[in-house]
C-alpha cells in the first residue's frame, strides 16, 4: 500500500468523527458557523496558522519556498430536509447530499498529513475551506479577499465525491483532460401580455401561450443550431402565472439554467435564448425580457498538462486501474471552482464514494444520499500526493 495511503488509513477513525461533526453540523451559503469555528480549532490543534478572510471563509498555508499549490474544499449544504435515517443527520433543514462535508474532512485530514510532513514540502501548500459554492458565490468571494496571491498561486487542486453510478466505487478516480464541469447561466424570461376573460381570448393577448411556445422554440437551438459535437442543455425548472383557470393573466415568468462546456458555445446560446425568446414572444403580440443572472459560473477547464502530470500522482494512492483519465467531460453540474481554473492552471476530479453495486444508488443531492466513508482515506492521500509530488517537480 502507498505510504501516504497507509498514513490516511491510519486517520480514519478522526477522519470518520470529523464527517460527522460537520454533517451534523450543516448550514447553506455562507452561514456555517458551527463548521467554520470546527475546522479552525482542528487546524489550531494541528500547529496551523489559519485565517477567515471572507464569512466563513478558511485560508492556511503549511511549507515555505518560491511555488504555491492551492489545495481546495467546499463545505456548505444544501437547504434539504435530510431523510437519510443516520444518526448524524442534520435536523434543521439543511443537507449535506452533494458531499461537501466530506470534501472539508479530506482536505482537514490532508493538512494535518502535510503538516506532519512539513520539511519535505519544496514550497508552500495552501489550504482553502469555501463557504457557498451551491450558490455559486463562495469562489469570486475568496478571490476577491486575495486568496490566489500572498503567496501567488501556481496551480490549483480540488476534488469532488460523486456517488450513484456504475463506476464510482471508493476509492477510485475518475477526471477529464480540458472541459469538465459546465457553465451554469440562470435566466429568467418574463412574458407580458393583455389578462382577460378566457372566454374572450380575441380580446386579449396571451403571456402563457406564448410562453409555451418560447419554451419550445429555445429547444430548436439545442437541435438544430448547436453542433452534434458540442454538450448543451436548457432547461427550465419553474413557471408561474395566473391566479384562475378561466382568467387569461398579464404575465408569466419563468426562470430555468443554461449549461455549456466552452466560453464560446456559452456565448452563442446566451445569444440566441434571448434573441428566440423575445421574436417569439414579439410575434404573439407579446412584450419580452429575457435577463440573466449576475451569479453564473463559467466551465471548469482542467489544464491539460496538470492532468496529465498529475495521473501518477493519483494512481500512486489509487493503485493501478482504479484512475481513469478521460476526454469527455466529467458532469453536467456546475461548480464554482471554475472562477479559479480561469485565472490559474488547475485541475479538479471525481473522488467515487460508492457504487450502485455496492448498494450506494442514490446520487448527489438527493435528501437521501448516503456515502461510503471508506472513501475519505482516499481523497486526503490523494490531496497530500498531488501538492507533495507537484511542488517536488517545481524548479
Amino acid at each position: 500500500m502507498n505510504e501516504i495511503l497507509k498514513a490516511a488509513q491510519d486517520m480514519l477513525p478522526q477522519m470518520i468523527e470529523d464527517r460527522r461533526t460537520i454533517h451534523r453540523m450543516g448550514g447553506v451559503g455562507f452561514e456555517l458557523r458551527q463548521s467554520a469555528d470546527y475546522i479552525l480549532s482542528e487546524l489550531e490543534k494541528a500547529g496551523i496558522e489559519a485565517r477567515e478572510v471572507c464569512p466563513c471563509g478558511i485560508v492556511a498555508t503549511v511549507g515555505r519556498g518560491d511555488k504555491t499549490i492551492l489545495l481546495r474544499a467546499d463545505f456548505d449544504a444544501l437547504p434539504l430536509c435530510e431523510v437519510t435515517g443516520l444518526p448524524f443527520a442534520n435536523t434543521a433543514g439543511s443537507c449535506h447530499a452533494c458531499g461537501h462535508d466530506f470534501h472539508a474532512t479530506m482536505l482537514l485530514a490532508a493538512a494535518r498529513m502535510l503538516k506532519a510532513r512539513e520539511s519535505e514540502l519544496n514550497g508552500v501548500v495552501k489550504l482553502v475551506f469555501q463557504p457557498a459554492e451551491e450558490t455559486l458565490e463562495g469562489s469570486m468571494a475568496l478571490i476577491r479577499a486575495g486568496v490566489l496571491e500572498n503567496p501567488h498561486v501556481d496551480a490549483a487542486f480540488a476534488m469532488h465525491v460523486e456517488a450513484g453510478a456504475e463506476y464510482s466505487a471508493a476509492g477510485t478516480v475518475r477526471y477529464s483532460r480540458g472541459a469538465t464541469y459546465a457553465a451554469g447561466d440562470k435566466v429568467c424570461i418574463t412574458v407580458r401580455g393583455r389578462g382577460g376573460h378566457g372566454a374572450l381570448p380575441s380580446k386579449n393577448i396571451d403571456p402563457v401561450t406564448a410562453s409555451a411556445q418560447i419554451i419550445v422554440a429555445i429547444q430548436h437551438i439545442i437541435a438544430m443550431e448547436v453542433p452534434t459535437s458540442e454538450r448543451v442543455t436548457v432547461t427550465f425548472g419553474m413557471i408561474g402565472g395566473g391566479t384562475a383557470d378561466n382568467i387569461i393573466p398579464d404575465e408569466v415568468v419563468f426562470r430555468g439554467t443554461i449549461r455549456t462546456f466552452s466560453n464560446e458555445m456559452r456565448a452563442f446560446v446566451k445569444r440566441r435564448v434571448q434573441e428566440v425568446a423575445e421574436l417569439t414572444g414579439r410575434a404573439m403580440r407579446c412584450e419580452v425580457e429575457v435577463a440573466y443572472s449576475e451569479v453564473s459560473v463559467p466551465p471548469v477547464i482542467n489544464n491539460r498538462e496538470m492532468a496529465e502530470r498529475f495521473f501518477p500522482y493519483i494512481e500512486a494512492v489509487t493503485g493501478p486501474g482504479g484512475t481513469t483519465l478521460v476526454d469527455e467531460p466529467s458532469s453536467f453540474g456546475s461548480e464554482d471552482f471554475a472562477h479559479i481554473t480561469e485565472r490559474v492552471p488547475g485541475l479538479m476530479i471525481n473522488l467515487g464514494a460508492g457504487a450502485v453495486p455496492q448498494g450506494y444508488d442514490k446520487a448527489m443531492h438527493n435528501p437521501a444520499l448516503v456515502l461510503d466513508e471508506n472513501a475519505l482515506p482516499y481523497g486526503a492521500a490523494i490531496f497530500v500526493s498531488c501538492a507533495k509530488n507537484w511542488l517536488k517537480e517545481q524548479k
